[in-house]
């Protein structure tokens, strides 16, 4: 009988034992679940920010293309108004030239009209 007892105590130990494990491992899963709930919380906020941040990335690359496009724009622009500067130079001195020449033309005209066969 006495051994049916140490071992009803012992079982009864054992179960009290058991229980305690079931109750620390039951509580360390509600920890778990609450850090894996946070966790997830925080990936989904992380992967709203990716998105904003892929959102801006996006938006300052197509600006980045639009202010590309107008500088090649406006640098054909410039170097189109540099050549129509030195055509108009070219241009202008070519008149001044042929200007010069006819007044030269003109001097010897005149200075052979006072010659001895005026």
């Amino acid at each position: 009988m006495e051994a049916i007892k140490k071992k009803m105590q012992m079982l009864k130990l054992d179960k009290e034992n058991a229980l305690d494990r079931a109750e620390q491992a039951e509580a360390e899963q509600k920890g778990v679940e609450e850090k894996s709930k946070q966790l997830e919380d925080e990936l989904a906020s992380m992967q709203k920010k990716l998105k904003g941040t892929e959102d801006e990335l996006d938006k300052y690359s197509e600006a980045l293309k639009d202010a590309q496009e107008k500088l090649e724009v406006a640098e054909k622009k410039a170097a189109d108004v540099r050549t129509l500067y030195k055509i108009t130079s070219l241009h202008y001195k070519t008149l001044l030239i042929k200007n010069t020449s006819m007044h030269a033309h003109c001097d010897d005209i005149h200075v052979s009209t006072d010659g001895p066969y005026s």
